[in-house]
């Protein structure tokens, strides 16, 4: 065989390959047009080679397209490889088509070799995703502004009826009928309840609203603190099983979280005489805590419930059911995570992570 038959014979093959291939591809020409195309162009698109040989092929490209196609067509000239760019092309019917593109530098000849694959389906998934995410973060924000304004606007004239309810008290005799005073200790303990919730909904609300200043946390100290502020019963201990750290951290919302965590012990607790062990394990680039109780524990089947807002799994301890909802907003707001674990008749251990570079929450 000829060396011409060779060359003959290998262009065919190449020209085989240009044809059976399931990707987009096309030579242009120094001056903007298509040389020729492979028949994956021309089924995607819908046109004829005459179609697509007679234009410049920037007609075919979206006008929001177009500058930065006309810049890199500029970078090719100069040398520069063209990898995973993206535009739209439009089709004979009138849709636009996502193609991502990769070109060489044009030959000797001035002619470009570029390879396209149709992402419009990828492109949408990805549009459907990100709006869906602004949708979702924009009525998780509407949602916390109702939740902020609900609360603060209700506490008004919740104290006006808590007022009301200590006058009528007040002027009652004393010789009151046990019934009636009976409903006005459980009007005031509804009223307290109340306030309560309501206090509740506008610390979750205001998660991450406002960055704290990131001060050095001596933990146990803070236990200290959250202990006296608890006032736990005569008997109850709550005590550090191993060294806890001295952490860089915005302190109220830690102090929140631990306090939760430690008032939830001790209100769940089925003992007067109980104990909370505090945990520090430092793994890496974060400190895992872990509150431990010797109290009831928690049912298998309400595990997964325990992190619901206003769910209340014991009612006679009372409590809003947003104490620690609270503390995994807070947690996941900071970069960590909460879980838990428990054993009935055995206690339960709640465990979070806390990163030691600390993340500013975004308002």
């Amino acid at each position: 065989m000829s060396e011409n038959d060779e060359d003959r014979a290998r262009a065919s093959r190449l020209s085989r390959m240009f044809e059976l291939s399931l990707d987009l591809l096309c030579i242009a020409t120094p001056d903007g047009y298509f040389e020729r195309v492979n028949p994956s162009f021309k089924r995607l698109l819908g046109y004829d080679d005459g179609e697509l040989i007679s234009r410049r092929f920037i007609e075919f490209v979206h006008p929001d397209d177009r500058r930065q196609t006309l810049d890199h067509l500029a970078g090719l000239a100069e040398g520069q490889a063209v990898i995973d760019f993206k535009n739209r092309y439009r089709a004979k019917d009138g849709s636009w088509h996502w193609l991502a593109w990769r070109s060489s530098p044009p030959d000797h000849e001035g002619l470009i070799y570029a390879a396209a694959r149709d992402i419009t389906e990828e492109m949408h998934s990805q549009q459907l995703i990100a709006r869906q995410a602004e949708d979702l973060a924009r009525s998780n924000a509407d949602l916390e502004e109702f939740a902020y304004a609900a609360s603060h606007d209700l506490q008004a004239p919740l104290r006006a009826i808590a007022h009301l309810a200590k006058w009528i008290s007040d002027d009652m005799p004393s010789d009151i009928e046990p019934g009636v005073q009976r409903h006005l200790d459980e009007l005031g303990s509804k009223v307290g309840r109340m306030q309560e919730l309501i206090e509740d909904l506008l610390a979750y609300s205001r998660v991450g609203r406002t960055p704290e200043d990131v001060t050095s946390v001596d933990v146990e100290a803070m236990i200290g603190e959250i202990t006296e502020l608890l006032t736990p019963p005569t008997g109850f201990v709550v005590a550090k099983a191993g060294p806890l750290p001295t952490l860089a951290a915005e302190a109220a919302p830690l102090h929140q979280v631990l306090r939760n965590l430690i008032a939830n012990a001790i209100a769940h607790h089925d003992r007067e005489a109980g104990r909370v062990d505090i945990k520090a394990v430092d793994r890496g680039d974060h400190w895992g805590f872990e509150v431990t109780d010797d109290g009831p524990g928690i049912p298998e089947h309400d595990i997964e419930r325990v992190f619901s807002r206003f769910v209340r799994l014991d009612a006679q301890s009372g409590g809003s059911g947003m104490g620690l909802p609270l503390v995994k907003k807070i947690v996941e707001r900071g970069g960590g995570k909460v879980g838990v674990s428990s054993e009935p008749g055995k206690g339960s251990t709640f465990s979070f992570t806390w990163p030691k570079s600390p993340r500013i929450a975004e308002s």
